[in-house]
């Protein structure tokens, strides 16, 4: 878990993890962020394999938080490869040319339009499209609908959950500047790290704790392999290769052969726990900050 950021004293007045883990909800929230994971994007394999890929997922939420810092009078500051990749650095993904890499590959899918700077025709102007907005929008409201479980009264969290494109457009404000705070989670919490730096491993760990979650005493059913793979648009291969590596760490245990049977830890369950309490104390804190625009 992170410390207190920021102090007390120091900063504003926003819900703390430990104040999160006491709450007598906090298990049905956690549930919430499993399955909002676990079925994020529904069946689209495009979406699922792109957008849980953590270069290219951290980038496309980046390029929507630099685009809604857009002011007319700053074009240093537009959205572009160069200013899109020194944000991108804070969260510990490069180099510049990874970044303008995922940049064209946005642009191929249609998340991202590209126009000539108005003072420099050579450079491009990136600017979001309606369809990378509503895929943002998607995200953003499924760390906020855990929250409003909890607080059902909070209009933030109302407008969160909902996707208010308003109030979705002051959370990516404020986001930007919050970017050190997103990276603090990620390292202080290396058991989630851990599956979220392979492709679709968040996805997959999701689906592991639902499907534990569901079964008899902490396993998933017979055929996890094949199902987690056909849901995380990956392979079989690869869903036993991201598991064998956390069974190393001693994070899952396995049941080899054509059942293919995996449980999570104690220490996997808890961690994830914390990580979630982390994820949703930094939400509340940006929520905070973006109600005071």
């Amino acid at each position: 878990m992170i410390e207190e950021w920021p102090a007390p004293a120091d900063g504003p007045n926003y819900r703390r993890a430990a104040e999160l883990m006491a709450h007598p909800l906090f298990d049905v929230a956690v549930d919430a962020v499993v399955d909002g994971l676990a079925d994020l994007y529904g069946s689209d394999r495009r979406l699922v394999r792109s957008l849980f890929e953590f270069d290219r997922a951290v980038t496309f939420m980046i390029a929507v938080c630099v685009a809604m810092n857009h002011r007319d009078d700053r074009p240093e500051g537009w959205l572009s490869v160069p200013t899109l990749a020194q944000a991108a650095a804070l969260m510990g993904i490069g180099p510049v040319r990874r970044v303008r890499r995922i940049v064209e590959e946005l642009r191929r899918e249609g998340m991202i339009e590209a126009l000539p700077m108005p003072h420099d025709a050579r450079r491009h102007w990136l600017r979001p499209t309606a369809a990378m907005l509503a895929i943002d929008r998607e995200w953003m409201a499924m760390y906020q609908r855990p929250l409003l479980l909890l607080y059902p009264d909070e209009p933030r969290y109302q407008l969160g959950a909902a996707g208010d494109p308003d109030y979705h457009r002051r959370f990516r404000v404020i986001g930007l500047a919050t970017l050190p705070l997103a990276h603090k989670v990620m390292t202080a919490n290396p058991s989630v790290d851990r599956f979220l730096q392979h492709t679709s491993g968040g996805r997959i760990l999701a689906i592991l704790l639902q499907s534990a979650r569901d079964g008899d005493d902490g396993w998933t059913p017979p055929g996890f392999y094949t199902g987690a793979a056909q849901r995380s648009a990956t392979t079989r291969v690869h869903v036993r290769s991201v598991l064998r590596a956390a069974a190393d760490a001693g994070l899952v245990e396995i049941v080899e052969g054509s059942d293919g049977r995996v449980r999570p830890t104690a220490r996997l369950v808890d961690d994830f726990a914390r990580w979630v309490a982390d994820c949703l104390s930094a939400t509340d804190l940006v929520s905070v900050l973006s109600d005071a625009i």
